[in-house]
């Protein structure tokens, strides 16, 4: 984007969020500083009238000069004194809607955030994130500081033109357009430095706080692997390369502050000597000569402050483009139309009424295709009839694609090509909220906030009264995690979970999804981190749980694929088996290789077993899936 662009947009962007009390706060701040410019302007004729009568008392003895130079007096120390006044109240006025402003920005770039895909997420820095915000809020600062600045600068400048040429000294005029021609010229030549020294100075800072947030967001695994030298050395070299770039924009500021002070000179320079010259030529009175000087510095002020405005404008304008770059990725598919199956559902937006599991979904994916890089196929071709009601293990190995298919199923991800239903509705047809609201979604890896067991549990349906927080953590057998603490269920878990086991956490992510009372759950690797007497304990509370619906295990333990009654065999993003579990017994291929690894000695009894059977009955072939109706599901087919 263009500087002028990122301007624009970010001053759009500032009005759209400027609330009625927001702009009547930033009017007014700007009406006080157009009457202190005003003021500012007026206030050194007072001056020259006081020098001139003062001047007239010495020389006449007249009692009249000196009451009148006493009023004068008065009126110059008042106007000096209003200017400050309102200067003060300015800021005040300024500072209240400069916050606000910051606030709505703020809350604007959080949602957004939050409705990103999760691409963007996986392939960004917290860090920079986080900072990204902090260097907008800057630039709001330095934007409407600047804007504020201008205003009063322009009204300063016209009075004091209107009162030089008052004077009649053309001579001076000329000396005041010179010097704003040489101001003009040193900020022109300086800008194009300030603006590529502010995009260093920001990238730098963005780097310095990723490295920061990462860290501490790894401090476990930094600690375990004794690596905090390097990381130390790490942050210390993000660290100084931000100290080098900000001293950079310090010199290229030095280097403008060096020419300003030479036009300063220059500038008060001619204007004594044209001021000098006047007096002596009795053209100009002393006053005058006073007021001449006085207004010289006057205007030159404005002018140094014009160049300043630029300068900050330029920094304003790379502090604030990461935030203008995010709100301009897309939010993640919200299309979705209104489906009737879904719009009649009691249970959409509010989350309350009748049980979800009386209709249980049917999910199919037809030839599915999915790559998160060209070169690297995730699932090609895949295709799954899920009945509603049943209950369904995705096993293979790892890199097979098995938790992709839970990502594809939220729209976490999409796909490349296929097609992916709920009861024969395309998902990425569904509203995407409503889509979610039905899944509960028990993920390998449970990220907690830093708060209690209760307040992460009740994150599974916004509003949840505690009697059902309760209830749901009773389902997920997490009595004895609460009973373990005086404060039971408001327990503070800390940092990510941390203080707390696996089973522990992945209990809370299983009462999260209770909470919702979803019509499909998706348990990804819910077993993967517990032994084997927790993890037959864990599976046995999950039949009773997901009773009545439709239910998707993705799984690489085949303890708890075991009792599905379909499961499906992924190999290089394809299905290579399908069936229960006795028959890919019988078929002696991929799964029963890996049921043997994992089950050791019982596996070639159990597998033995199988070919009997199979042999008696005739095995489920592969391209025919075998799904076994529990007696809780007849209801629903």
């Amino acid at each position: 984007m263009a500087r002028l662009d990122i301007l624009k947009r970010y001053l759009r962007l500032l009005a759209s969020e400027a609330d009625s009390s927001t702009r009547a706060r930033l009017a007014g701040s700007l009406a006080i500083a157009v009457a202190g410019s005003f003021l500012a302007g007026l206030a050194p004729l007072a001056l020259k009238s006081l020098v001139d009568t003062l001047a007239l008392a010495q020389a006449t003895q007249a009692a009249a000069h000196g009451d009148r130079a006493v009023l004068l007096g008065a009126a110059y120390l008042l106007a000096l004194c209003m200017g400050r006044v309102l200067s003060d109240l300015r800021l005040l006025l300024a500072g209240r809607a400069e916050q606000r402003l910051q606030a709505r920005v703020g809350r604007r770039y959080f949602s957004h955030l939050l409705e990103l895909p999760l691409q963007f997420h996986t392939g960004s820095q917290m860090g920079a994130l986080t900072n990204g915000l902090s260097q907008a809020n800057a630039a709001g600062q330095l934007v409407l500081n600047s804007l504020m600045q201008c205003t009063t600068i322009v009204v300063e400048l016209i009075t004091v033109l209107a009162v030089l040429g008052h004077l009649g000294q053309p001579a001076l005029a000329v000396v005041f357009l010179g010097s704003a021609a040489a101001y003009a010229f040193v900020f022109a030549t300086g800008a194009t430095g300030m603006r590529a020294r502010s995009r260093a100075v920001s990238e730098a800072s963005l780097r310095l706080h990723a490295t920061f947030t990462d860290s501490l967001l790894n401090i476990e695994a930094i600690k375990c692997l004794n690596a905090a030298s390097a990381i130390r050395m790490r942050f210390e070299g993000a660290a100084s390369t931000l100290d080098g770039r900000w001293s950079g924009l310090h010199r290229q500021r030095s280097l403008m502050g060096l020419a300003v002070a030479a036009v300063f000179a220059a500038s008060v320079g001619s204007s004594l000597v044209v001021g000098g010259g006047a007096v002596a030529s009795g053209a100009l009175t002393i006053g005058g000569f006073v007021v001449v000087t006085v207004y010289m510095l006057q205007m030159i002020r404005p002018l140094e402050l014009l160049g300043g405005t630029v300068r900050d404008t330029m920094q304003a304008i790379e502090f604030a483009r990461p935030l203008l770059e995010v709100l301009d990725t897309p939010a993640e598919g919200t299309a979705g139309t209104a489906c009737p199956a879904l719009t009649a559902d009691p249970i959409l937006g509010s989350r309350q009424g009748p049980a979800a599991a009386d209709r249980p979904p049917r999910i199919s994916f037809r030839d599915v295709h999915l790559a998160y890089q060209d070169d690297r196929p995730v699932l090609q071709g895949f295709s799954l009839e899920v009945p509603a009601g049943a209950t369904v293990a995705i096993v293979g190995a790892s890199g097979a694609g098995k938790s992709s298919v839970a990502r594809l199923l939220l729209r976490l991800i999409d796909v490349r090509s296929g097609r992916i239903s709920w009861d024969g509705l395309p998902v990425d047809q569904l509203p995407l909220e409503a889509l979610r609201d039905r899944i509960g979604f028990v993920p390998q890896d449970t990220m907690l906030f830093n708060d209690t067991i209760a307040a992460n549990i009740a994150m599974g349906r916004s509003g949840a009264s505690r009697q059902e927080i309760d209830e749901a953590a009773r389902r997920a057998q997490l009595h004895a995690l609460a009973d373990s603490s005086p404060a039971g269920l408001d327990t503070h878990v800390g940092e990510r979970g941390l203080k707390l086991s696996g089973g522990e956490r992945q209990r809370i992510a299983i009462a999260r999804a209770i909470l919702r009372r979803p019509q499909l759950y998706v348990f990804d690797e819910v077993s993967s981190m517990l032994d084997g007497p927790t993890e037959a304990a864990l599976l046995q509370d999950l039949r009773g749980i997901c009773a009545g619906c439709t239910t998707i295990f993705i799984t690489h333990r085949l303890a708890a694929a075991r009792d599905a009654d379909l499961i499906v065999v992924l190999q290089d993003g394809k299905v290579s088996e399908c069936g229960g579990h006795a028959d890919l017994l019988a078929m002696a291929g991929r799964y029963s290789r890996m049921w043997h690894a994992q089950a050791g000695p019982e596996a070639s009894r159990e597998a033995e077993h199988a070919t009997k059977a199979a042999t008696a009955n005739g095995a489920t072939s592969p391209s025919r899936p075998f799904v076994r109706k529990r007696a809780g599901h007849r209801r629903h087919a």
